[in-house]
């Protein structure tokens, strides 16, 4: 009875060291979890891991996208993480709408960590949905994959492009021509403007004119005069 007891109590505490990377589960979340843009436009998009109570070193992501709505402009690690470049862990395909990215984290991490950052081009209008893929994987110090759960997803609307409004522009006003009036050419002489002429002319000389009768007037009245007075001696 006792040998019983003792192979049961084994078992379970080996189903129990079994079940301790289940227990000590990883999430990994995506942010923003709704997305709504434009077509044309650009945004990013963060992947966050938290490790749950129990250190984490390293994490393979597989993101899956509609390609046909999305195309990965670039991928950024967060800071801390040595990036894996071999054939099967870094991978980025916008014809099958899947980007893998995979790192080792030195030391472990045992607080939630921003994994990476995605940015996007939304390519034309219509709605999607970016998850992550069922081979993601996170382990832990003994190697064991502690991702909990890999049902991560976030719905996302791109809305069509609206062309510039276009402004009308108004005809331009046609400015009625004003007929220039017609100029004779000047005349060689301005028959108006002699007779104006001699007629200031003549009002200068007459004031002359009346100064040397004058003096003429006592002229010859001296002459005769003097004329005279010889005479009378």
């Amino acid at each position: 009875m006792k040998k019983r007891i003792s192979i049961i109590i084994l078992g379970l505490l080996g189903i129990m060291a079994l079940a301790t990377p289940a227990l000590a589960a990883t999430t990994i979340s995506l942010s923003p979890s709704n997305i709504a843009v434009t077509q044309g436009e650009s945004f990013n998009f963060i992947v966050q891991v938290d490790p749950g109570s129990v250190k984490n070193y390293t994490v393979k992501m597989r993101l899956q996208y509609p390609a046909e709505l999305l195309e990965v402009k670039s991928f950024t690690f967060g800071g801390g993480w040595m990036a894996l470049s071999q054939v099967g862990y870094d991978l980025v395909d916008n014809a099958k709408g899947v980007l893998v990215k995979t790192a080792g984290y030195p030391g472990g991490f045992s607080s939630p960590v921003t994994f990476g950052t995605v940015s996007f081009l939304a390519k034309k209008s219509g709605d999607g949905i970016i998850k992550i893929g069922s081979d993601s994987v996170v382990l832990d110090g003994a190697s064991h994959n502690v991702l909990k759960d890999t049902v991560v997803q976030s719905s996302m609307t791109i809305a069509e492009s609206l062309p510039p409004a276009e402004q009308a522009i108004p005809p331009e006003e046609e400015i009625p021509s004003i007929p220039e009036e017609e100029t004779a050419p000047p005349a060689l002489f301005d028959i108006l403007t002699q007779p104006e002429a001699k007629q200031s002319q003549w009002k200068l000389l007459i004031p002359i004119l009346a100064g040397v009768g004058i003096i003429m007037f006592f002229i010859v009245g001296y002459i005769l005069y003097r004329r005279r007075r010889k005479k009378v001696v």
